[in-house]
This record gives structure tokens, C-alpha cells and sequence, in this order.
């Protein structure tokens, strides 16, 4: 059998498989059940958050034959679903605004959306990359938004809202995606892992989601990297040495030093990290979310039930003991600091300079507040 990628073979069929994005989910599955699907709808967020998964099962229960009255989702078992299944439905035109952006193009989709679909109820049409568009195309595709043949139904989908001409947002139901928590991604990449028959250590699967930034699809993809290599089981080391991102051990004797105001130590380890080829403004996003962590616990009576902390429990009261010494506004300040180097490594000739400075500025700042 052909090998398939993961974020492919186990891409949502179904609403009730959609995970993180409950509060567009329930509305959905409200308008299909009542018969009030709109004509067009446009999908806006982050990137691999599963607005085009979205969008083809909403395709999908528009053209269900047993989708009714009392029927919320596709039933993946009629004729239509199992076409839309295995990709070959006709109802179906997904259009990439990326490569399709002008006038022609639009206009071309304006005549063909005329005729009735060849089989099924509705011809749906998902343009992804929307705001890819040309301003000619968005007015080209406007009339057509506003009003459609009864048999047709638009779905457009962005990564940047802001570049979408409010007189296109404005005919149609937007929904806003979210990034999924990371504890909602580290469960289905567990999930995922032992439906392919491999044990994935927690705190792995723990570290995939942190890496991904909200991304499923981007942390579907670290496990087929992952698994491809044929280790099983799957320790926190594999992930770290297989995805090249630092050892947590690595960062919390920085964090150390750091406590420590050990200046010369942490910017030698600094220095050593960078020479090892890990990306500075990926180091500089895991420590900020390692002062985040800190500042969790300082802050609140119960940091697991705070929002999203990126450490174990164990990782965490190793960290709050190494920066004890740093009030709030110290923890606030270190972590400002530490954004603006992430933001500065990514253009700087010397890579490691904008977390060096930060190091600086963090721990003589820290002294400053000791002596004032």
C-alpha cells in the first residue's frame, strides 16, 4: 500500500474528530441540522488549524443523502460521503487563490458555477489563500458571493483576515479558528501514535506540541518524521535529538545560571547551544516560555490549571526554584526582553547577539534591583 502522511490519513471525517475548534463546531453542526447552511462562509486563522478540514466536511454534509432533519453531520456511509472520501467527489472545486489570484480565473468560476452540479445537491467551492487574491478578482467575485445560484456554495479560507476586502467579509458568516491547546495537540498526537502501533512517551508527545505553535498539522507531520525512523518507544531524547531542538536538561541549567546571575556561564552556554545549530529565536521562544512557567507559578495557586504552561510539573518546580531570586516585574520584564530577541535573531549578521544582549539586560538588571 502506498504510504500515506499522517495529517492525510488521519484527517478529520467528521466533526466529532475536529479538535480545538469546539466553539465553530457546535455552530455548524446546528446550521445543518435545521437546513440553514449559508451559501458562503470564510475561514480565518492560523495556519494548519483545520480550516479546509472544516471546510470539506461542511461540502461533505451539504451533499449527504442522509444528512436531515435530525442529522447534525456527514453520515460517511452514502454513496456522496464515500466519493467525498476517497476524493473524487465532483460537487467538490478546491481552488488555490495562491496560483489562481486574477480576474480570468475568477471570472472563469463565475460562468461555471451557473450550472446545476452533475450529480448531488450542491457544488461547493473552497478557495483556499483567499486574500491571495488580485483587488480585480475580489470584485469579480463579489456579485457572485452576494448572490449564487440556489445549488451553490462558496467557502473561502485565510491566513490573514486583514487582506480580505471587508465588502467579501461582509457576505459572508465568518468563523474565526483558534491555535488548539497544546495539551489538545499532545492528545492527539498520542492518539495518532498508537493507532500506528508506537508508544510515545507523554513528555515527547508533550514537546512535539510544543514545537508545533498550535499547529496540528504541523505536529502531525514532526510524528511521521518521527515514526519513519523506526524508534519505538519514544522518549523525550528521541524527539529532542530527531526534531534538533534543545535539551530541556540544557535550558534549565541556563535558567540556572540565570538565577544565579551567572553572566559568563550562560552567555559560554549560550554560545554552545548556537554552535550546536539550534535557531536562536527558537531558543529565545523556549525560554520565554520557560520565564512564562516561572511566572505561572509566582503568580497563581495552581499553575497546571492556568493557561498553557510548556514544562512537565517536575520541570516546572525546578525552574521556579532556579529563579526565585526574580520578582513578577522581573519575570515580566525578562520575558519583554526575550521577545524582542526573538523577534531580532531572526535578522541579525550575529545570530546569538539579540540573546546575548537580553542575558545582559535580564541579569544586570536583576543586580540593579539588588543594590537599589
Amino acid at each position: 500500500m502506498e504510504y500515506q502522511v499522517l495529517y492525510r490519513k488521519y484527517r478529520p471525517k467528521d466533526f466529532a474528530e475536529v479538535m480545538g475548534q469546539d466553539h465553530i463546531v457546535s455552530v455548524l453542526k446546528r446550521q445543518i441540522q435545521s437546513g440553514r447552511v449559508a451559501h458562503a462562509y470564510l475561514f480565518s486563522g492560523p495556519r494548519g488549524v483545520g480550516k479546509t478540514t472544516v471546510a470539506r466536511i461542511v461540502a461533505k454534509a451539504a451533499n449527504c443523502t442522509v444528512t436531515g432533519s435530525k442529522k447534525e453531520a456527514p453520515c460517511n456511509a452514502c454513496p456522496s460521503c464515500e466519493a467525498f472520501n476517497a476524493g473524487r467527489a465532483l460537487n467538490l472545486i478546491e481552488i488555490d487563490a495562491a496560483s489562481n489570484r486574477g480576474i480570468d480565473e475568477i471570472r472563469e468560476l463565475r460562468d461555471a458555477v451557473r450550472f446545476a452540479p452533475a450529480e448531488g445537491r450542491m457544488k461547493v467551492y473552497i478557495i483556499d489563500e483567499v486574500h491571495q487574491l488580485t483587488k480585480d478578482a475580489f470584485n469579480a467575485l463579489l456579485k457572485t458571493l452576494e448572490e449564487p445560484p440556489p445549488h451553490a456554495m462558496f467557502i473561502l479560507a485565510t491566513t490573514e483576515l486583514d487582506k480580505v476586502l471587508p465588502t467579501i467579509v461582509s457576505r459572508t458568516q465568518h468563523f474565526d479558528f483558534r491555535r488548539p491547546r497544546e495539551t489538545v495537540i499532545r492528545d492527539r498526537i498520542l492518539a495518532i501514535a498508537k493507532a500506528e502501533g508506537a508508544k510515545l512517551e507523554p513528555d515527547a508527545a508533550a514537546a512535539i506540541a510544543f514545537v508545533a505553535e498550535g499547529a496540528m498539522r504541523d505536529a502531525e507531520s514532526m510524528l511521521g518524521k518521527i515514526l519513519a525512523t523506526g524508534t519505538n518507544p519514544i522518549a523525550l531524547g528521541d524527539v529532542e535529538e530527531i526534531l534538533g531542538i534543545p535539551k530541556r536538561e540544557a535550558l534549565l541549567t541556563l535558567s540556572e545560571h540565570i538565577g544565579r546571575r551567572h553572566l559568563k556561564e550562560a552567555i559560554e552556554l549560550l554560545n554552545s547551544l548556537y554552535y550546536r545549530g539550534y535557531e536562536m529565536d527558537y531558543l529565545a521562544k523556549l525560554l520565554i516560555g520557560f520565564f512564562r512557567d516561572a511566572l505561572l507559578a509566582k503568580t497563581t495557586t495552581n499553575p497546571d490549571g492556568a493557561p498553557e504552561a510548556s514544562m512537565l510539573p517536575e520541570g516546572r518546580e525546578a525552574l521556579a526554584a532556579h529563579l526565585a531570586a526574580y520578582s513578577a516585574n522581573d519575570l515580566a520584564r525578562a520575558i519583554a526582553a526575550l521577545i524582542d530577541a526573538a523577534e531580532l535573531a531572526k535578522r541579525s549578521p550575529i545570530p546569538q547577539l539579540p540573546l546575548e544582549l537580553a542575558l545582559v539586560e535580564i541579569i544586570n538588571a536583576d543586580q540593579e534591583n539588588k543594590t537599589a
